[in-house]
């Protein structure tokens, strides 16, 4: 089969297909009319897919020959940013971006659906396509485990990708063990009671209380875990008061917390509580926690499929860059490598000697040649699944 033909018949088709996406991007679980374009894609080219999955979710199956099936995902959501790159194909929904590279992302994996779609008869095995909703938010992709994207047929396998600005066009970053740090945000109410400011002394200020708090929260990383134990705890918001000479009734508090691992992440967050029910009690306020319905766990990348997905990269002539450290940032991808053997990789998307604007930036756009690159080292990395699958057959 070639390959190199067949994707680049189909590069002129994926490259359209991305600049309609960012050209409409939609904010997690509204990802409306970008499900249907995704399906209408998919029914031009005779692909048959499930929809409405867990909200938007798009599960869609080519079937090849023998027994096995390799998933692949990609994320569909946008963000709350204003674009300012000024390319002809530029949002046209004010205040909402694909600053993510999610639209990306979505046209690699159709294109390489097309490819596969092509040579379904010398498949040995099935591949699944599942466009995931909402991996900015409340985390898609469990929902969609829940509602058994992983099941008829049973996927063996998980593979994705996500661009990377930092890096080349022509090259991956790959992470042995845990590639992404474990995740559980909060909001915290602080009840105190409210005076005037004159008169601080006959209310309870909740400001000083979670003052106090902030900085009482940061000894978790130095002083409850070891150094050779990396945790996050980082305070993004704090709201409260509506004048300059009352004391406030509430303070609401938005932070994260992040881990390498589950137990890690459960430590810190019952220390987070005790912090917080014994920082109140000495003011005489109390405090109340809204957690993460599911916390997203570390991102694991199994040894075995990264080992494929590198040598992938080589046989096409990437470049292979390996990560040093486990980034404290999170993927709900992480739910996909908790329930099946996979690998997830970040796709260099900067334009040769270019420094590109990073991701979550209104100003980021990435290389449209990365496109091209994606889907070859999905492509190239489904084959060996496969065939690796059919010698254990």
């Amino acid at each position: 089969m070639d390959l190199t033909n067949m994707i680049e018949n189909t590069y002129a088709e994926v490259v359209e297909i991305y600049r309609h996406l960012h050209r409409h991007p939609e904010l997690s679980e509204q990802e409306i009319e970008t499900a249907n374009y995704i399906c209408r894609t998919l029914d031009a080219h005779n692909i048959p897919y499930q929809r409405d999955i867990a909200g938007h979710g798009i599960a869609a199956l080519i079937e090849g020959n023998g027994s096995g099936c390799i998933g692949i995902r990609a994320d569909i959501d946008a963000l709350a940013i204003t674009e300012t790159t000024g390319v002809p194909y530029a949002s046209v929904n004010p205040g909402v971006m694909h600053a993510c590279g999610h639209d990306m992302h979505i046209a690699i994996l159709l294109g390489t659906g097309m490819v596969l779609n092509e040579i379904k008869d010398q498949l040995t095995g099935s591949v699944k396509l599942i466009f995931q909703p909402a991996e900015e938010t409340t985390g898609g992709a469990h929902q969609m485990i829940e509602a058994g994207v992983l099941q008829q047929p049973a996927v063996s396998a998980m593979i994705g990708l996500h661009v990377d600005p930092a890096f080349e066009t022509g090259s991956i970053v790959l992470r042995r063990g845990v590639m992404n740090a474990a995740v559980n945000d909060f909001t915290m109410e602080i009840k105190g009671k409210q005076c005037h400011g004159a008169q601080p002394e006959r209310g309870i200020d909740p400001i000083v209380v979670a003052a106090d708090m902030i900085m009482t929260l940061q000894t978790i990383a130095t002083r409850f875990t070891a150094a050779t134990n990396p945790v996050v705890v980082s305070i993004g918001s704090i709201q409260g008061g509506t004048g300059c000479n009352i004391i406030p009734g509430e303070v609401i508090m938005q932070g994260t917390l992040r881990a390498v691992s589950n137990e890690t992440l459960d430590s810190i967050k019952n220390r987070v509580e005790q912090i917080a029910a014994g920082t109140t009690a000495t003011y005489g306020a109390s405090a109340q926690f809204e957690w993460m319905e599911t916390p997203f766990p570390p991102l694991i990348n199994d040894d075995g499929v990264i080992d494929i997905v590198e040598k992938a990269a080589d046989d096409i002539g990437f470049a292979v860059h390996h990560m040093p450290e486990t980034s404290m940032g999170a993927d709900d991808f992480a739910f996909f490598t908790e329930a099946v053997p996979g690998a997830y990789f970040n796709l260099g998307c900067a334009p040769k000697g270019a420094t590109l604007s990073p991701l979550h930036n209104g100003n980021f756009i990435g290389d449209e040649k990365a496109l091209r690159a994606g889907m070859e080292i999905e492509l190239q990395t489904v084959l060996a699944l496969m065939e690796k699958n059919s010698k254990r057959i």
